[in-house]
């Protein structure tokens, strides 16, 4: 429970029992031997209320809660708690007629009741029912109380599930990028060993380093700016290394980038599409990717273009596009926005993110 909810349920009490007293207090009582007139009924009505709220709060805090590990059975410790209560209150209210010298009013009263009959201190089982009735009805109303923190630690419960299982479902989500990474990373290299040994070696260490970030410094669910950008700048480093002069590639990069936070690997699948799409033509200038990251009062803008052949389909619905929808959807409720469209022979992607915690 937090402290603010603490605060609020305290506050609600306090001003439950202030309203109570006050209406005690509005109103002319005769019940003897006590009355409003001469003000002592207001002493009673204090230690009534304090009975009636030992009832609300045993039964609202302790018994109905933990009724099950109790050893006695919940009805009858319910029974005892409104009996010993009762007795007390009742011996109680006995003890303060004779605090308060009202012995002739208690005498007035047994005769007025008829009771005459009984011993001075009979007249207690006459309260001590009044007293059962009372707390019995304090008890039912404790319910209130009850359905009000049973409805609060089911939230509770239902929250932490939610959010066990956002944690396990990233967890899953970021562990299926690594394989993928890994997937098309190897393939890269495979196809080059043959044709092109040396860039092969070199990309095999960039591809190294690279994979060895996405192990090791992606652990966290978010990490600086800063170091996201660096692993981009240096997988697209990598890439460059892999086409050679078959593809032109730009890249541009916030120049100032200060404390922001991101989600490790949101990029990374776009960045892959566009190198495996990219147009083939035999002229190199042709071939174009075009990379942007652009960081406005923690809005950051990522665009990523390349050419397509009208003879190769781009793929939408990969597994890392799939991905990392997921992952937005996730970690970035109402605060991103994605775009994935074709015009004139580009594929675009363009995602904007509040980077704002």
């Amino acid at each position: 429970m937090t402290t603010l909810t603490k605060i609020g349920l305290v506050s609600f009490n306090l001003l439950f029992w202030v309203i109570v007293l006050f209406i005690g207090n509005s109103f002319e009582w005769n019940t003897p031997p006590f009355d409003t007139k001469d003000g002592t009924y207001y002493t009673t009505m204090l230690w009534g209320n304090f009975f009636n709220g030992l009832i609300l709060y045993v039964n609202a805090l302790l018994l109905y809660p933990y009724r099950k590990q109790i050893k006695l059975s919940y009805p009858l410790a319910v029974f005892l708690l409104i009996l010993i209560t009762s007795i007390i209150e009742a011996y109680v209210d006995y003890s303060l007629v004779f605090q308060l010298n009202l012995t002739e009013k208690l005498d007035r009263y047994i005769e007025d009741s008829g009771l005459v009959d009984l011993p001075r201190w009979g007249i207690t089982l006459d309260w001590f029912i009044q007293n059962i009735l009372i707390h019995s009805a304090w008890y039912i109303l404790s319910f209130a109380l009850v359905f009000f923190l049973e409805s609060y630690r089911n939230q509770q419960i239902q929250q932490t599930l939610e959010q066990e299982k956002l944690k396990a479902e990233l967890k899953y989500l970021k562990a299926q990028i690594n394989p993928h990474f890994l997937f098309n990373g190897i393939n890269s290299v495979f196809f080059l060993i043959d044709d092109k040994p040396d860039i092969a070696k070199s990309t095999l260490l960039k591809f190294s380093d690279l994979l060895r970030y996405q192990l090791y410094d992606c652990q966290d669910d978010f990490i600086s700016l800063e170091k996201e950008l660096g692993h981009i700048k240096a997988y697209v480093e990598m890439e460059k290394i892999r086409k050679g002069e078959d593809a032109t590639i730009q890249l541009s990069l916030p120049s100032m980038i200060r404390s922001e936070k991101i989600s490790p690997l949101l990029f990374t699948p776009f960045l892959e599409n566009a190198f495996k799409y990219v147009s083939n033509e035999d002229e190199g200038s042709k071939n174009q990717i075009s990379i942007s990251f652009r960081l406005k009062e923690e809005q950051l803008h990522f665009e990523v273009e390349n050419t397509v052949d009208d003879t190769k389909p781009m793929s939408k619905g990969g597994i890392g596009i799939t991905n990392v929808k997921k992952r937005l959807a996730l970690l970035y409720p109402n605060k991103h926005h994605l775009d994935i469209f074709e015009k004139e022979n580009r594929y675009i992607v363009r995602l904007n993110l509040d980077l704002n915690e």
